[in-house]
């Protein structure tokens, strides 16, 4: 079984749940932006959690299934269609040979997952499916998809779960349960994250430290999988000087010596020199990867 990519929209890439174990060579975690939403899209397919797996950003991905299919969608950003029918999140899908999938926009969310039962045939590099472009390593040939790109999908074994879906007149089918996933933010919500005090959390002075929990910040245009850039009151130390780099990982909140807010997420460095003012609560990473830039978001102490 294959599929081919159309369109890959925004951006489509290849993802597990990371490349751990080499951050002290400077190797990103990588991987799914909010891994919650990919453990379930894996789940529902029966899959093991870390299994390869398309993560599309907002919406334009289209994809053509090569032959009869089962796959699940999850996470937010888009309204899915199958042959131009929509369909429901966080179910198994079972669609016939040539039906295509498309994403269409959508307010709520920002990162959709596309698991296919046995998962996506593409090799491990350092342990990881994981696509990491800077390196141009994982994934399909270390890119992100592009139109024209064909994807093998594995042989479901013997034992795989599979479920007795009926396919109708507009060539796909889905289960009659549905995963429980939680809440999506709204183009329009303001966002509360939670976070704890980080290790330079005393090197800023108090009229910054209140500001990071009392106003609200915009995430700004330039954000990526990387980090996410803050529009806002600007975070000042109590004294400029030259700090030692330091490890670093998703979660950690840095601030430039302009005073900007940076949130690393899934491809963040592993080393930087920048002060760590805080670090957001794991559970919220995955809320913060479907949060899109110009959205508002709120910091909360815990």
């Amino acid at each position: 079984m294959s599929i081919t990519i159309i369109k890959p929209g925004f951006m489509c890439s290849v993802q597990d749940l990371g490349r751990w174990g080499y951050q002290e060579f400077g190797i990103p975690i990588s991987g799914a932006m909010d891994i919650g939403a990919a453990i379930m899209a894996n789940r529902i397919c029966g899959n093991e959690d870390n299994e390869a797996l398309l993560e599309c950003t907002l919406h334009g991905t289209e994809i053509l299934l090569n032959e009869t299919t089962i796959f699940s969608v999850t996470g937010g950003g888009s309204i899915v269609t199958v042959n131009d029918e929509p369909i429901t999140f966080n179910k198994q899908i079972k669609a016939v040979g040539n039906s295509t999938i498309k994403l269409h926009p959508h307010p709520i969310g920002c990162r959709s997952y596309i698991a296919f039962s046995g998962g996506l045939n593409v090799k491990k590099v350092l342990g990881s499916y994981s696509t990491y472009t800077s390196a141009m390593i994982g994934g399909q040939n270390g890119k992100n998809l592009e139109a024209g790109d064909l994807i093998e999908v594995k042989k479901i074994s013997s034992d795989h779960k599979k479920e007795n879906i009926t396919i109708t007149a507009s060539g796909f089918g889905s289960s009659n349960w549905k995963a429980i996933a939680p809440a999506l933010p709204h183009v329009n919500d303001i966002v509360k994250i939670r976070c704890y005090e980080g290790p330079d959390w005393n090197l800023f002075d108090e009229s910054s430290k209140a500001a990071l929990f009392n106003t609200r910040f915009t995430i700004g245009k330039n954000s990526n999988r990387m980090g996410f850039q803050l529009e806002g009151t600007k975070l000042n130390r109590k004294e400029e000087k030259e700090l030692i780099s330091s490890a670093v990982t998703k979660g950690i909140i840095q601030v430039t010596n302009q005073g900007i807010p940076i949130i690393l997420m899934a491809d963040a460095q592993t080393i930087g020199g920048y002060p760590r003012i805080a670090r957001v609560f794991n559970d919220d990473i995955n809320l913060l990867a479907q949060c899109r830039p110009g959205m508002k978001i709120q910091f909360t102490s815990i």
